[in-house]
């Protein structure tokens, strides 16, 4: 386990951030299929997501991972797969339950828990993978 540098804490905040605008594009794509409630949820966790990037930054010489390039890594290709294709996903709580993992994935990022930050990646890009 090791600390994250200031150069992949600055990247994995940026990950945060295109993830955070991928949910509001999928949103604006969608606008006229989404409930009121939908709407709300997905916007609730753009800011979420947005605002853990940026206490990512904040938190940069405290942040661990196993393997943190590896990881860094995956959380990159993920957030390309996610930027280029979200706004394509056919149901919408599919597009809610990848924003609640991206938070989750990003909690277990700011408590520094190697084990949750694994378990948490492997699951989010199970989730995006599934049909």
């Amino acid at each position: 386990m090791g600390k994250l540098t200031a150069e992949q804490a600055r990247s994995l905040s940026d990950q945060f951030y295109f993830l955070g605008m991928a949910i509001g594009d999928y949103r604006y794509t969608h606008w006229d299929k989404l409930t009121l409630e939908e709407n709300k949820e997905l916007s609730d966790s753009q800011f979420a997501i947005l605002k853990t990037g940026e206490d990512m930054l904040a938190m940069a010489p405290q942040l661990v991972m196993e393997e943190a390039q590896t990881s860094l890594d995956q959380i990159q290709g993920l957030t390309k797969e996610i930027q280029d294709t979200i706004k394509n996903l056919k149901t919408i709580q599919k597009a809610i339950d990848v924003a609640a993992g991206i938070l989750v994935l990003g909690a277990a990022i700011l408590d520094r828990n190697p084990a949750e930050i694994s378990q948490n990646l492997s699951g989010l890009i199970s989730l995006w993978k599934s049909d």
